[in-house]
């Protein structure tokens, strides 16, 4: 019996790691049973494919473990702290984070003790393999179990801020040649982000392999052929996603427009002010956090003319991009993180990574009228990212790398 071992930050807890309700059922497919292991829980639950079945997570998910246990594990700790002192910009941003990273450390000893005797009780080593669906603190868990059971088989992806040291504060990622002295695969959904890691970390440069998420064929969405320009996001509504530069480029708009964004977060209410003040003109639509599943059935029955992404600290090939394409809705996004990647001449249009909002404006402006507003361009749309990112064939390859991945550690 082939088995899978997923740890997830939420999911199916919430509505985040949307992108993993199309990644699952492939997975499901082709092992034979999948336990999900999320690190925290939520009200919503979403649901899973028969074979997959959720452990629940602590109800404590920042437990610790006591003193007498932390002594127990005096050589594990000893490694953690030679990875803070190593890895660390200075000693003054360390001791910054010491306070958190103390306790940081305690917690990240009681997953690891809970896991061991997870897989101790459940697991037969010659048919599970363990997946971290982020480069983070699981990564830095199941290092701490690979010590005391070094039969375990384990590997993770990474997205953005388990890559990009700027997405983290101070430009740091605790533990992170610990997790690289551990973690055997490290499956990077975008080639910037794995070009990055192997510049970052040439020692392990051979630990990083290509692996893209994708999503899944809703088929074409509809054209629209009257009323004012449909522009469309779909991010959370915090600083790094631009959001309120959206805001000021639909303000310089002299054309009608219809904007509808999903997504909330910690910058709502100042961008609902914004566009409030700003936007008269313009027919908005907030529709705040809404699930992936309906979200795919608003493309579909809803005319849109143009996706705009405008993310200044994106990391994979980012999957909301996706989306939008693969109804055949062309894009205008900011270069950022593996954006290029799916970004050409037949898909949209690529601004730099700073754009300002005249250059988003001006890209919009008579965006009907131009050869992007057309059918024939949009079915090109669709066809780039059918050749690319199409779930199916997307997450069939990824198990395929497992397989052999697995047959080579065998």
């Amino acid at each position: 019996m082939k088995e899978l071992w997923l740890f997830t930050t939420r999911f199916p807890f919430g509505l985040r790691e949307a992108f993993l309700e199309n990644e699952l059922p492939v997975l499901c497919e082709h092992f034979d049973k999948i336990v999900v292991f999320p690190e925290h829980r939520d009200k919503v639950v979403r649901d899973m494919p028969a074979n997959a079945e959720l452990r629940a997570p602590s109800a404590d998910p920042y437990a610790t473990v006591p003193f007498l246990r932390v002594l127990r594990r005096a050589v594990s700790v000893a490694k953690l702290m030679r990875s803070l002192y190593r890895d660390a910009p200075s000693m003054g941003v360390l001791w910054r984070h010491w306070p958190v990273l103390r306790s940081r450390m305690a917690q990240l000893l009681h997953r690891a003790d809970r896991i061991e005797q997870e897989l101790e009780r459940h697991a037969d080593p010659s048919h599970v393999v363990l997946y971290a669906y982020w480069t983070h603190d699981w990564v830095t868990v199941l290092g701490l179990v690979r010590e005391r059971l070094p039969w375990l088989r384990f590997f993770s992806r990474a997205h953005g801020f388990d890559v990009f040291e700027e997405q983290n504060r101070d430009h740091w990622i605790p533990f992170r040649s610990f997790q690289l002295q551990h973690v055997p695969r490290v499956y990077c959904a975008s080639r910037t982000g794995m070009e990055h890691l192997q510049r970052a970390h040439p020692d392990h440069a051979a630990t990083f392999f290509l692996s893209r998420l994708g999503t899944k064929d809703h088929g074409m969405g509809p054209v629209p052929v009257e009323g004012p320009l449909h522009v469309v996001s779909c991010s959370f509504l915090i600083p790094r996603k631009r959001v309120l530069l959206l805001v000021e480029a639909l303000a310089l708009l002299k054309t009608p427009v219809r904007w509808t964004h999903f997504g909330g977060g910690e910058q709502e209410a100042e961008v609902r002010a914004a566009a409030a003040t700003r936007l008269a003109h313009v027919q908005v639509e907030l529709r705040g956090m809404t699930p992936n599943s309906e979200i795919m059935a608003w493309y579909a029955r809803e005319p849109v003319d143009v996706f705009v992404h405008l993310s200044r600290l994106e990391g994979g090939v980012a999957v909301a991009v996706q989306e939008a394409m693969s109804f055949g809705i062309p894009v205008v996004a900011a270069d950022s993180g593996g954006v290029r990647e799916i970004m050409r001449e037949d898909t949209g249009v690529l601004l730099s990574n700073d754009p300002s909002p005249r250059a988003v404006a001006d890209e919009l402006e008579g965006w009907r009228l131009s050869a992007k507003g057309t059918r024939a361009f949009r079915l090109g749309v669709r066809s780039a990212w059918r050749s690319e990112f199409e779930a199916q064939d997307v997450y069939t390859r990824f198990v395929r790398m497992i397989d052999e991945h697995r047959r080579g550690d065998a």
